[in-house]
């Protein structure tokens, strides 16, 4: 009986311990079906996920398709309309060619040269001259491969393309033969356009338009540009052809895999989350099978607490957030160390501005205030930014620190899968899915950011809307495909006519707008409206043979100018474009009607400037300067005027910041200086003496080495010393950068140069570098001899001036003397030399020669050596 009862004892250890044979059926039963379930899946996504590739890449071929034709016709139509210029006959002399020639190249850097042939195949004029000389007087007809085709071209009177060639320049390209037909028909000449292509095709294809796709063209089996990318999986590569005159081209297309990465279940996730839950099913149903009642408990309830390692846990000061301790995840999440924790608040964790459009440290602040209030928990979605500068959305839990009273613990929890389907929603919520560009939602945020950084730095702000007149028009005319794509073009349009840290966005079917940041003055939101008004200009291929042509009518609205809040700021620029829209042509108008006026008025002043920079409208006034002791004559001050159409003097204030900023004031210097140095040599060869003349320059002339260059070049022409020109530079200008100003001295004094430091004492200029420029002229600020007209002699700061200048062995020169009193005072302060009203008005060039000495026969004229 004994021995039965152990057996009975031994069999129940046995089945308290061993394992079931029915548990390991159906562990593996259900690890069978879970794996088999699991491989479906998995192909499943596998077979989406190739689709959703392959679709992706015959939109991307299709689109950079599409692009080419559009860039390839655009060259062949300038080609085109080029040979329309000589329907009156061929060039007679070689620049009248190259007159046209050249600027169509400055616009279309893609046409390597640009060549006249003659009807009997010899290449005349080449231009750009520089590189192609070799072709000229080349026979085309020997050529094998231009000749075949000069001959289709001229019989079928027609523009013809060359097969992809080596170039003699290196790279690959094709040449373009235009027959030049005359008025009654009769072959003139032939327009020859050589085209690069990596040139032409890089405009389309590159890094950060195409970012991560593998991007072929080729002709046949000749690669004509290649972009590698991410994608290198060939079954996954579409092709598009396209017709280039004749030609076949392929677009070979490989896509992203990394577009794969963005859908919430990609093959490898449904892999690995289908065999962690087989094992993890397969274990359980095996547990439970096998499982003693008195455990079931345990086991249920362990596997209902596990802990989630994706939550960020850290603490931090309740007074003002700084950092306390984290978690060492949290530490490797964000990349910080424990000596850094003092230095850094919770807020700067997170990006400036919430999703909501909080600012991050105010929306820390008022969650501090509620715990410190006595809230024992406070949630909220919160953004925080990790150590790659990735943006990661988080459910923020913050509770007072039970270990410690002055602290509070924060738990961030979030899921990396989910963030990404999060991300993919938020975009989709915010943009406009045809364009790309955000829409009215994100915009108002961003408008909402936008000012609170303008008032929080001062900033001027400008919002742009931008409507496309008659834009149903198109819709009904071409159909809605090509209405979509037209509305695809302008926005690409608007995008690269902005800055990048601007935004444009879309908010109806014909309604763009556009936030303008950080601009200096008022004129900057009129460049950008001027730019948008002229990329919208330009025509749009319709897949025929008609183009579209846009008309838009832009409002424009500033910060703080016409209003503080954002919604006003829209509402005005909404405002200002319906009053553009009465405008017969594609304009701008800004909200204030007097912020117009200035607007046309500059615009009218920049027009009547190139035109009289063209004309050569100036006039140049010498002012004399003289020796303080003798008054002796020992140099002049060249003013410039301008001779408006009106026929009123404009000084330069008037008119040489509009000069400055529209690139006029180069060429205005260059005939300066050739005004001066002809002067200077016809006073020479009139038998006078000739003295220096100085010239003023800005700060964009200062730094140009052509200024340099352009007074040697021209000094040289008129056999005249450097020396006698002296160029004046404030001493605001070369404070702003004394030691590029120190270098910029240094090349002028190489070159023989005479130099002048203006408005001494204006700015602050330290001794330092005033030692060290090496100027022979230091001109006063009138406003330090004006002020010591009323101080004490013994208060004055002009004699200690003018002693400092002496020590460093510079003449001190006053300017703007119009008083006797003022003459008095530098007099007696011992100034070297004077210049103003009081002495001498400024006189015309034909007065200055009365002023002069006459040159003793025997002295020998000043000649550059």
């Amino acid at each position: 009986m004994a021995e039965d009862i152990q057996q009975s004892e031994d069999s129940a250890v046995r089945r308290k311990t061993g394992i079931r044979k029915q548990a390991l059926l159906a562990g593996f039963a259900i690890g069978i079906v879970l794996a088999l379930a699991t491989f479906l899946l998995w192909s499943n996504a596998r077979q989406n996920r190739d689709t959703m590739l392959l679709s992706s890449a015959r939109i991307m071929s299709t689109g950079i398709a599409r692009q080419i034709k559009q860039l390839v016709d655009s060259n062949l139509h300038v080609i085109e309309n080029f040979a329309d210029n000589w329907q009156n006959g061929p060039p007679v002399e070689e620049r009248d060619y190259l007159s046209l020639a050249t600027p169509l190249q400055a616009r279309f850097p893609a046409l390597q040269a640009i060549n006249w042939v003659t009807p009997n195949y010899i290449i005349l004029y080449v231009a750009p001259i520089k590189g192609n000389v070799p072709a000229m007087g080349a026979d085309l007809k020997r050529h094998p491969i231009a000749g075949p085709v000069l001959d289709i071209a001229l019989d079928q009177r027609r523009t013809q393309i060359t097969p992809t060639l080596e170039l003699l320049q290196g790279g690959r390209g094709f040449a373009v033969y235009t027959p030049v037909l005359d008025h009654e028909g009769q072959i003139v000449g032939i327009i020859n356009g050589v085209v690069r292509i990596r040139t032409m095709l890089t405009s389309v294809i590159d890094d950060d338009g195409i970012v991560g796709y593998s991007v072929r063209v080729r002709e046949g089996d000749t690669v004509l540009f290649d972009l590698q990318g991410e994608g290198d999986t060939l079954n996954l590569q579409q092709t598009s052809n396209i017709d280039i005159a004749g030609r076949q081209w392929q677009i070979d297309v490989i896509a992203d895999p990394t577009l794969a990465n963005q859908a919430m279940f990609s093959p490898e996730l449904v892999l690995f989350i289908g065999a962690a839950i087989t094992i993890i099913m397969t274990l359980i149903v095996f547990v439970l099978t096998n499982r003693q009642p008195r455990m079931s408990n345990r086991i249920i309830h362990h596997m209902r607490t596990p802990d989630d390692i994706n939550d960020l846990s850290l603490a931090i000061t309740r007074l003002d957030g700084h950092l306390k301790s984290m978690t060492p995840e949290t530490a490797d999440f964000f990349d910080l160390r424990e000596e850094d924790y003092g230095f850094i608040r919770f807020y700067n964790l997170a990006p400036e501005f919430q999703s909501d459009g909080t600012a991050s440290r105010r929306a820390q602040e008022k969650m501090l205030l509620a715990i410190n209030r006595g809230d024992e928990e406070f949630r909220r979605e919160w953004v925080v930014r990790s150590a790659e500068g990735v943006h990661v959305v988080c459910d923020l839990s913050m509770k007072p620190s039970i270990d410690h009273e002055d602290s509070v613990d924060i738990t961030l929890h979030h899921n990396p899968a989910a963030n990404a389907s999060v991300n993919r929603l938020r975009y989709l919520a915010t943009h406009d899915p045809m364009t790309g560009l955000p829409n009215r939602a994100l915009f108002d945020d961003r408008l909402n950011q936008a000012v609170a950084h303008a008032k929080r730095y001062e900033k001027l702000l400008s919002v742009l809307v931008v409507d496309i007149d008659n834009f149903r028009a198109i819709n009904d005319r071409f159909g809605s495909e090509i209405g979509d794509e037209t509305l695809r073009t302008v926005s690409g349009r608007l995008r690269a006519t902005v800055r990048e840290k601007d935004t444009c966005a879309r908010f109806s079917g014909d309604m763009f707008a556009v936030i303008a940041t950080d601009l200096s003055e008022a004129e900057g939101a009129a460049l950008v409206a001027e730019r948008i008004v002229e990329a919208m200009s330009q025509p749009i291929q319709s897949g025929g043979s008609e183009e579209i042509r846009l008309h838009v009518s832009v409002g424009v609205a500033l910060y703080p100018n016409d209003a503080r809040a954002p919604s006003q700021l829209l509402a005005n620029a909404d405002a200002a474009m319906y009053r553009a829209q009465k405008s017969a042509e594609s304009s701008y108008c800004f909200f204030v009607e007097t912020m117009n006026s200035v607007m046309h008025a500059r615009l009218s002043m920049e027009t009547q400037l190139r035109r009289a920079v063209d004309e050569k409208r100036f006039i140049l006034e010498f002012q004399p300067r003289f020796r303080t002791s003798d008054r002796v004559l020992t140099g002049f001050e060249a003013l410039l005027r301008w001779i408006d159409e009106s026929g009123k003097r404009r000084l330069p204030p008037d008119f040489i910041a509009v000069a400055d900023r529209t690139g006029l004031l180069s060429p205005l210097g260059r005939w300066i200086i050739e005004t001066v140095c002809a002067q200077i040599a016809a006073w020479r060869d009139d038998g006078y003496t000739p003295v220096p003349v100085a010239l003023n320059v800005s700060s964009r002339q200062f730094i140009q080495a052509d200024l340099i260059k352009n007074i040697v070049e021209l000094t040289n022409a008129h056999e005249i010393d450097p020396a006698m020109i002296e160029v004046e530079v404030s001493e605001e200008i070369a404070m702003r950068d004394p030691e590029r100003a120190l270098g910029q001295f240094y090349r002028f004094a190489e070159a023989g140069i005479g130099l002048t430091l203006d408005h001494f004492a204006a700015a602050n200029t330290s001794l330092r570098y005033l030692k060290r420029f090496p100027v022979q002229r230091i001109k006063l600020s009138k406003a330090l001899f004006s002020i010591a007209l009323d101080e004490q002699p013994e208060n004055s700061i002009l004699q200690p001036a003018i002693r400092l200048c002496k020590s460093l062995n510079r003449k001190v020169v006053a300017v703007g003397v119009e008083t006797e009193d003022q003459l008095a005072v530098l007099q007696a302060a011992d100034c070297d030399e004077l210049q103003g009203f009081l002495l001498l008005p400024p006189v015309d060039a034909s007065e200055t020669a009365a002023l002069l000495n006459r040159r003793n026969p025997a002295e020998k004229p000043i000649v550059h050596s």
